[in-house]
Formats: C-alpha cells, sequence, structure tokens
C-alpha cells in the first residue's frame, strides 16, 4: 500500500511542475510583449522629437533666406521644396529616397504667398516605421518686415 501512496503522489508532483511552468511561461510572455511595446514607444517618441527639430530647423533656415533679401524670398512663394539639406535646390515634392542625410526622415516646405508681403511656411516631415507613416507639420508666416 505504501508503493501506492508514493505513485499517486510523484503524479500529483508531475502535474503540479507542468502548471508552474505554464504560469511561468505565460508571465515571460507577457513581460517580453510589454518590453517590445514600450522600446517601440520609446522610438517612437524619439522620432517624434527628431523630426519636430528637422522640421524647426527649417524654419529658422527659411527665416533666414526671408532676412537676406524679401524679393528673392518672395520668388520662390507657390512652391514645394524637398529638403534634404538646408538649400532651394530641389524645386519639387520629395521623393521616397530623398531622405535628410544619415536618417530616415523626409522633408518638405511649402511656400504659399497670400499678399505681397506676407508668406506662410508649412514644413512637413515624414517617416515610416514599424507603427506605419507619421509626420510632423510646423508652419509660421513670414512678413517682409524691413523698412522700405
Amino acid at each position: 500500500m505504501r508503493r501506492l501512496a508514493v505513485r499517486r503522489n510523484a503524479g500529483q508532483t508531475f502535474v503540479e511542475l507542468v502548471i508552474v511552468l505554464a504560469v511561468i511561461g505565460v508571465i515571460v510572455t507577457g513581460v517580453v510583449g510589454v518590453v517590445a511595446i514600450s522600446v517601440r514607444n520609446a522610438r517612437f517618441s524619439s522620432d517624434q522629437a527628431r523630426s519636430s527639430r528637422y522640421a524647426q530647423e527649417a524654419i529658422e533656415w527659411v527665416r533666414q533666406q526671408r532676412d537676406s533679401g524679401w524679393a528673392s524670398f518672395a520668388a520662390r512663394s507657390g512652391r514645394t521644396y524637398c529638403m534634404q539639406d538646408l538649400t532651394w535646390n530641389l524645386s519639387n515634392p520629395c521623393t521616397s529616397t530623398q531622405v535628410i542625410a544619415n536618417s530616415n526622415f523626409i522633408r518638405e516646405a511649402s511656400l504659399t504667398g497670400t499678399d505681397a508681403d506676407t508668406i506662410t511656411v508649412e514644413v512637413t516631415v515624414s517617416w515610416t516605421d514599424s507603427g506605419g507613416e507619421h509626420s510632423s507639420k510646423l508652419s509660421t508666416i513670414l512678413t517682409s518686415w524691413t523698412e522700405k
């Protein structure tokens, strides 16, 4: 009779071991999932901050161009510029390969004249990651503020 009692106890230990391993597996899977989501969110936040910096950089550069001379600046109104670097070289919207150096960000600036002394500048920085396509936009209104 003692042998039967020992065997019954051994079977219970095996079932308990399987249950404990299943619980540990569920917990580990949950932790890995939470870590993966946290890493993805941290990456998105970092990319969003970088895109805002790139947009602000372009706004400041365009403002400097306005300060260099209103007439030449105003002549650029009505176009969208691909701004891989901070130049007026590409007066067309960007293609998917025209990214800012050492990044996966595309930056475009649209200049729209509302009257002879006012231009609205809208900079859009876009990027794609595992979560899809994203963009940041900044806009400002620039005027001919120098004395005539």
